[in-house]
């Protein structure tokens, strides 16, 4: 009997909906008994009342509990408790729903990072039978998200400058070059990704940073949910190879331009945004991604770049930032483009979790497009003023598709790179910085330049910083300055007496920061590297690897270790047969 009225409820409650009898909203209507309504979002009902069916994601009750994460020291045993944790609470509490829509035949996805569901095409009753279900917290209608596609305002234009620089502006506002010079590092060892549009992984600027060297199909470097490139890297719009230009550009001088704030990282790329819009299946199934690129948290990269967003004071992806923190990702996101006003950042860059960059000119004068907070939501961690910080975001020269370049494109997407690089850079000097969320965002903020003005949405009553600037324009030389610890390894790689070129000496500290070292010619390898503790391992092709543990490095100082390999006895065979 209660199977038979839940049944005719429900189609009762489509016909209020549909024909709006008396005076019940859809809001009463969620409310009533035994229907448990109350944890569906009106816009999915809406959606019922007008098609039948209809898309939605369901929140999980239960969330994994990360804490331990962030004691764990060991950067590949971190990654791997948060995967399967999150993996495990995911799998156990999504079983009894996943299994009513199999059984019912209705498309659907699973994501694990925030214990997610995302249905395709469900009807009324499907979704009573699970909202009937603990296991079910809430269901809201699937998020878009979108890119700034390059927006220029007059006011940027006029400000350009009147000639570009082959040495992108947003290098040296920051310093970038000057930490350069002065600590050896470029963020060598660390691995950027950014969600977007895609990356052209062979442009000029980036094929020497690719992780996955000449494969843009490898899983563990390239995602694209939506299969809008085919099943290899490509970008069908420009934005994502242009943000990616301004982590990890090439220092080439012979290049056009030299873009990039960390030319010695890494990259790998999911492509979150089909086009200038982005699909919450894209965005989820990335956030899951980046915690294990091809099933393995091995391949995470260290920092991910956002330059997308949408409305503010919108928590619906606060789970997965929470998730990429506790494997010790930091997550970089653009403030949003809504500006002048005030209180518009957009989510999920108005998290406290999440680390959100304003964008001014290159007279360091805010962008007029640039969104302002103060933000309306809060999290467990320090009330930081928001946005976080100011990076150049106005006219930055970069790579584009087709190989090429523009310097025309402008906005907060534009500035948080900037940020996600100075972060490479900072944790390619300093190994204990990585993975360390609260002292990175501090240091950022401390060493950050002053504003020219107050901005037009006032500050914080302790005074840090105010809601148009955040806390001062990114200076990367300053934090290097405080944190900046880097030593010397030094030494040869030879066959008993003959030197071996180009081995491999791979540093490895066992806290996330790796380094790859050649040798020259003579067998020689030189390098700078943090402070720390390592495990140095030679390798080449045709050779015994040989690993030395302990390798201590010391701010200031060369250590020297040499080694000596043995060629593989097979090379010998065909001597032996003769």
């Amino acid at each position: 009997m209660k199977n038979k009225f839940e049944k005719l409820f429900s189609v009762l409650i489509v016909c209020l909906i549909v024909f709006g009898v008396g005076n019940l909203s859809i809001v009463a209507v969620a409310q009533a008994p035994n229907q448990h309504l109350e944890k569906v979002e009106n816009k999915v009902l809406e959606a019922l009342s007008i098609k039948g069916v209809s898309d939605f994601v369901i929140e999980m009750a239960e969330k994994a509990d990360l804490s331990k994460a962030y004691s764990i020291t060991d950067w590949s045993e971190r990654g791997w408790y948060v995967y399967d944790t999150l993996r495990e609470v995911a799998t156990r509490t999504q079983k009894p729903i996943i299994d009513i829509l199999e059984k019912q035949g209705i498309k659907y996805e699973s994501f694990f990072a925030a214990n997610e569901i995302a249905v395709y095409g469900s009807g009324l009753n499907t979704l009573t039978e699970i909202t009937s279900l603990k296991a079910a917290d809430h269901i809201r209608f699937p998020h878009t998200a979108y890119i700034d596609p390059g927006f220029i305002s007059l006011r940027e234009t006029t400000v350009a400058q009147a000639s570009i620089d082959a040495l992108d502006w947003g290098i040296t506002d920051t310093n970038a070059d000057q930490f350069w010079s002065t600590f050896g590092m470029q963020g060598d060892g660390l691995l950027v990704a950014n969600i977007d549009t895609g990356v052209q992984w062979d442009h000029p600027a980036l094929d020497q940073a690719f992780k996955c060297g000449t494969d843009p199909s490898d899983p563990a470097c390239w995602a694209d949910p939506a299969n809008i490139c085919g099943g290899s890297a490509c970008d069908n719009n420009g934005h994502g190879t242009h943000t990616m230009g301004t982590m990890v550009g090439d220092d080439d001088p012979t290049l056009t331009y030299q873009v990039g704030m960390a030319p010695n990282a890494q990259w790998i790329a999911c492509k979150g945004c089909e086009s200038t819009e982005c699909s919450e299946a894209s965005l989820n199934a990335c956030a899951d991604w980046i915690l294990a690129p091809g099933g393995n948290p091995d391949n995470r990269p260290n920092i991910v770049n956002n330059s997308w967003g949408g409305g503010g004071g919108d928590t619906w992806y606060l789970g997965k930032v929470n998730a990429w923190r506790a494997s010790g990702i930091f997550p970089a996101f653009a403030a949003g483009n809504s500006g002048p006003s005030c209180r518009t950042l957009g989510s999920p860059g108005d998290y406290q979790e999440s680390f959100s960059t304003a964008n001014h000119m290159s007279n360091r004068n805010i962008s007029n497009s640039s969104s302002r907070g103060p933000s309306t939501v809060f999290g467990d961690d320090p009330p930081y003023t928001k946005p976080n910080i100011s990076a150049p975001g106005s006219n930055i020269c970069s790579s584009v598709p087709g190989s090429g370049w523009s310097c025309s494109y402008s906005g907060t997407s534009m500035a948080s790179p900037h940020v996600a690089g100075a972060v490479a850079l900072l944790w390619s000097c300093n190994a204990s910085l990585v993975g360390d969320m609260a002292t990175t965002f501090e240091l950022l903020q401390d060493t950050a330049d002053p504003a020219n003005d107050a901005g037009n949405c006032g500050a914080p009553p302790d005074g840090e910083g105010n809601y148009t600037y955040g806390y001062g324009y990114l200076n990367v030389l300053a934090a290097g300055e405080q944190v900046c610890a880097v030593g010397t390894i030094a030494g040869t790689v030879t066959d008993s007496s003959d030197p071996i070129q180009d081995a491999t000496v791979r540093a490895d500290d066992g806290a996330g920061y790796t380094k790859n070292i050649y040798s020259d010619a003579n067998g020689s390898y030189s390098t700078g590297l943090p402070e720390g503790t390592y495990t140095l391992t030679a390798s080449k092709y045709g050779y015994q690897s040989h690993t030395v543990k302990g390798v201590k490095i010391t701010e200031g100082d060369t250590t020297t270790h040499d080694f000596v390999l043995s060629q593989f006895l097979y090379l010998y065979l065909p001597l032996i047969l003769k």
